[in-house]
């Protein structure tokens, strides 16, 4: 690996590409079971600024990660890939976690700094609640009072409490704290229409608020392509699932060699792969704006094609995200009517970015297939992908099979959303299509 290759701050990584080299100090590290029954290594990052980052890394490499990393060191670490950051209880306020993967490597740094990188939450800013609840906190003071641990009941188990004061010695202001196993809280009935003429259209304001799982329609304009992320990914061409390409050990793709890639869905190598659409917009309407995921059904239908007519042929990762194929580009500033996935992820975990499982254009609808591994629990590592494809809900008991629907582009101007109008009925009937059979 090259000596030259540059070092990238923390605020500047983007899960576009894996081939990343940091330089970071290992603040704190854990182990914890993953809810699938396996182990994890959980860790802090800081770099040099004091910007940290949560890095996960699974059963399958942990032993050699302990090895290679030390409390408190500075290290090297080059090529990881990077997920969306969520979670009720975040431990840093980067947007992005880190995965460390099969190709990952650590090295030490000749970099010396003894700096814990603290920074501690203002008490005021505490109790008057303009903190996110979504991000973990520093906090220093003096306790003054303590009280006798407590044995209360959580969810029906006994469980140790501790409340005492703190005083903050600058201010002179008193907090009171109490330590105590986390509930676990009741998740939320998912609310699900019979069909999508019954949801609700909401405005983009009232789904970054939203407090109940519900799918719901939004109309928005196209503002700009978020190229944090990549455009495409590589799927498996029978199971629809990501594929991640495995190098050779030169590194090198010899011209008149056959890629193989590891297919995460059926865990065996494979060779039939191509681009699957997955894009990131920035959407907005009157009230406010957010991020939309849209998977390769509903991309085909909007782009006007399919992912492998745009691709260039080239299996390197992406080094400039913003040069993007001209029909993904000219998809800014146009306006559609979305079916919206709001999930687990968005109203308890924090997540940003919404799950399109709808797209809608006068009285026409194509309802998508897609996979059924939910946006956060992908944390393995191994692609750019911020997650898996996220099953969507099925509002009528027949699907649309892909390919029905008449490219976007070659639609009559008069099925299109009017850019500016929102006042026109819109989404009145669903399409009736054969249920896709499974390969």
């Amino acid at each position: 690996m090259s000596t030259n290759k540059s070092v990238s701050l923390l605020k500047a990584i983007k899960p576009y590409k894996q081939g990343w080299r940091i330089q970071v100090r290992l603040i704190h590290s854990w182990r914890q079971k993953t809810i699938y029954g396996g182990d994890s290594l959980e860790m802090i990052f800081a770099d040099v600024t004091g910007d940290k980052i949560h890095c996960t890394c699974k059963r399958t490499y942990i032993q050699r990660t302990q090895r290679d990393l030390r409390l408190g060191e500075w290290h090297m670490i080059d090529v990881f890939s990077l997920s969306n950051a969520t979670g009720q209880y975040r431990t840093t306020n980067h947007t992005y976690k880190m995965s460390i993967i099969e190709d990952t490597k650590i090295s030490k740094s000749p970099y010396v700094c003894d700096d814990k990188f603290f920074r501690f939450a203002d008490f005021e800013e505490i109790g008057n609640g303009t903190l996110k609840t979504h991000f973990l906190i520093d906090v220093i003071g003096q306790v003054t009072s303590l009280r006798d641990i407590q044995t209360v009941q959580v969810s029906g188990k006994d469980k140790k409490k501790v409340e005492f004061r703190l005083l903050d010695s600058r201010e002179h202001n008193e907090l009171a704290l109490a330590l105590i196993d986390p509930k676990k809280e009741k998740r939320v009935t998912r609310y699900q229409a019979e069909d999508w003429n019954d949801v609700d259209i909401k405005s983009i304001s009232e789904i970054n608020m939203a407090t109940m799982e519900e799918d719901c329609k939004i109309i928005c304009s196209i503002e700009s392509i978020d190229t944090d992320w990549s455009w495409f990914y590589q799927g498996h061409d029978s199971c629809k699932k990501r594929a991640i390409l495995i190098k050779s050990k030169s590194g090198n793709l010899a011209s008149n060699e056959k890629p193989v890639f590891w297919c995460t869905n059926c865990h065996t190598n494979v060779t039939s792969v191509s681009p699957k659409f997955k894009l990131h917009l920035v959407v907005k309407d009157d009230t406010s704006t957010c991020k939309l995921m849209i998977l390769d059904t509903i991309g085909k239908v909007i782009v006007g094609c399919e992912a492998v007519e745009l691709w260039d042929g080239s299996y390197d990762e992406i080094e400039d995200p913003d040069v993007l194929p001209q029909p993904i580009n000219d998809l800014v500033g146009l306006s559609f009517c979305f079916g919206v996935t709001l999930g687990s992820e968005n109203v308890s975990g924090g997540s940003e970015i919404f799950l399109v499982s709808q797209v809608l254009s006068g009285d026409k609808l194509l309802q998508i297939e897609t996979n059924s591994e939910p946006i956060t629990h992908v944390t393995d590592g191994s692609s750019i992908m911020s997650g898996g494809e996220v099953s969507a809900p099925e509002k009528n008991s027949q699907s649309s099979e892909e390919g029905s629907s008449t490219p976007f582009s070659k639609r009559k101007e008069k099925d299109q959303l009017e850019q500016t109008s929102t006042s026109k009925k819109i989404c009145t009937k669903a399409i009736k299509m054969e249920k896709i059979k499974d390969d």
